[in-house]
């Protein structure tokens, strides 16, 4: 059995939902700007507790212009048995990313553009230092990366769009696909109602995550208010059911068989409604995925655990 290319696979499934759930697939193509919009699942939002008055509907209101500057640092590992073994640790990365308010649509969305300046390959991981420089040289070329989304003035995401650069090397197609998929998971889906201090609500999406259909439940806890701040607690879970997926970019006629699937999630957000997405905020999440892999030659059982974090800061301009 060829047990790199069943690494490699099994890689690939876990980044695409590594550090929160993907939301949105979006093409490569070299040689051209590539802006492929996608509309976004619609999460079913539920309140659970409407919390202490006085009760205040939660909205975004931000200015003609608004824009805000983070840093958004993801580190993460893997361990894998079965048809591989062994450990995938490379290093944290940090990526800065501007969001600007464009304008607003006639429904009252807020059209957001937003860039990637920089990234930075931090210290820290089991890379050797050539798997370092390709890391390196994956972000290189990935500096002023930029897309739109479209947000309501409750925070659900209507659409969504990355703006793929021009010759793009295709070995880091999927990375873009990441970057763009990490920004957009950021997006907290209000409840409708007013609500108060101690308030708790769950918002539930089913998505596809590189070819693999989930079902995603949030929980958010209004933590604190103060004015347009709010402190939020965050909770969930990523789930599938069992079945198969011939995946992208893998040898024609492999196919994946999910036999369990279950991601948690634990953290918290600071926001200000005045603003687009999260100022602040930690989430980490760990997972249990077992697939069974079947290629034209042979076949066997991969399982894999991973551990994610992904930290939110405010980021100097």
């Amino acid at each position: 059995m060829k047990r790199a290319p069943f690494r490699a696979l099994a890689v690939a499934v876990v980044l695409a939902a590594a550090a929160a759930p993907a939301l949105v697939d979006h093409a490569a193509v070299a040689g051209e700007v590539h802006a492929q919009t996608a509309p976004a699942p619609t999460p079913t939002v539920e309140v659970l507790e409407p919390g202490k008055a006085p009760l205040e509907p939660l909205r975004l209101a931000p200015a003609a212009g608004a824009s805000q500057r983070s840093a958004m640092t993801v580190t993460f590992a893997i361990q894998q048995s079965g048809v591989s073994s062994g450990n995938v640790k490379p290093p944290p990365t940090k990526a800065t990313v501007e969001t600007t308010l464009q304008g607003v649509t006639p429904e009252g969305n807020l059209q957001v553009s937003f860039t990637y300046p920089s990234f930075e390959v931090l210290k820290g991981g089991d890379a050797s230092k050539s798997a370092r420089r390709q890391i390196e040289q994956a972000f290189a070329g990935l500096a002023g990366l930029s897309g739109q989304l479209t947000l309501t003035p409750q925070g659900v995401l209507v659409d969504s769009a990355l703006n793929v650069p021009p010759n793009i090397d295709q070995s880091v197609a999927s990375l873009v696909t990441q970057l763009g998929d990490q920004l957009r998971t950021l997006a907290v889906p209000f409840p409708e109602a007013a609500v108060g201090v101690g308030a708790r609500w769950r918002a539930s999406t089913d998505l596809s995550l590189n070819g693999i259909e989930a079902h995603q439940v949030y929980e958010y806890t209004l933590k604190k208010r103060n004015g347009s701040k709010i402190e939020l607690g965050v909770r969930g879970t990523q789930t599938a059911a069992k079945q198969t997926v011939e995946l992208p970019n893998v040898a024609p006629g492999t196919q994946l068989t999910v036999q369990s699937f279950k991601t948690t999630f634990r953290g918290q957000n600071t926001l200000d409604l005045s603003g687009l997405l999260p100022v602040a905020g930690e989430i980490r999440s760990s997972g249990n995925q077992t697939f069974k892999i079947q290629s034209s030659s042979d076949s066997g059982t991969l399982r894999q655990h991973l551990n994610v974090h992904l930290l939110l800061k405010p980021a100097a301009r």
